[in-house]
């Protein structure tokens, strides 16, 4: 009886240990879905970039961009001086450490795909590249009251900088041109 009971008791243990497992994994999974899509609040951000644009419409990429040489430009003496970084004043500290951490936060961005639903009716998705003018976007870093998102049209980049309001909205703060193309 005793070994009987012994090994029912085992494999109870089995049992909930394989139980413990399948949801640890799957949680594991929900997480990396999660990082597969970009958050309510990057899309907020997204939002406010365009919310004074004037435009109907705006042509974006089906995509974020997996684009990051661009932020070794922030750390150069050609852009960056002691009172800031081209149309960006340090006057507020919490920028300038903000764009300090930019870098640790490009490192691991991803190719994310924008659900349409969750953008507002003035974004077009564009998925053929010869369709032009597009822009492409990088998934937005945040970073404390501090937003940063990429704009890469086919002839410049940009930087474009919000801050949160007290309202709890993404303004627009500054943005640093990053190159410009001027054809005749």
């Amino acid at each position: 009886m005793k070994h009987l009971e012994a090994i029912k008791q085992m494999v109870r243990n089995v049992i909930n240990r394989f139980v413990f497992l399948v949801l640890l994994g799957s949680s594991f999974v929900c997480e990396a879905q999660q990082k597969d899509r970009l958050t309510k609040e990057q899309y907020e951000v997204i939002e406010g970039a365009f919310r004074n644009s004037g435009k109907d419409q705006t042509r974006i990429f089906f995509q974020t961009i997996d684009y990051k040489s661009w932020v070794h430009l922030l750390y150069g003496d050609y852009y960056r001086e002691d009172w800031g970084i081209a149309l960006c004043s340090f006057e507020d500290s919490k920028l300038e450490q903000s764009i300090d951490q930019v870098i640790d936060h490009v490192r691991n961005i991803q190719v994310k795909e924008f659900n349409p639903r969750k953008l507002g009716k003035r974004f077009v998705l564009v998925k053929d590249l010869t369709e032009e003018p597009y822009l492409s976007l990088t998934e937005p870093i945040i970073i404390g009251d501090y937003s940063f998102v990429l704009f890469k049209y086919p002839n410049s980049e940009s930087l474009e900088v919000q801050k949160k309001n007290e309202k709890g909205e993404w303004v627009y703060e500054c943005s640093i041109p990053l190159y410009v193309v001027i054809t005749d």
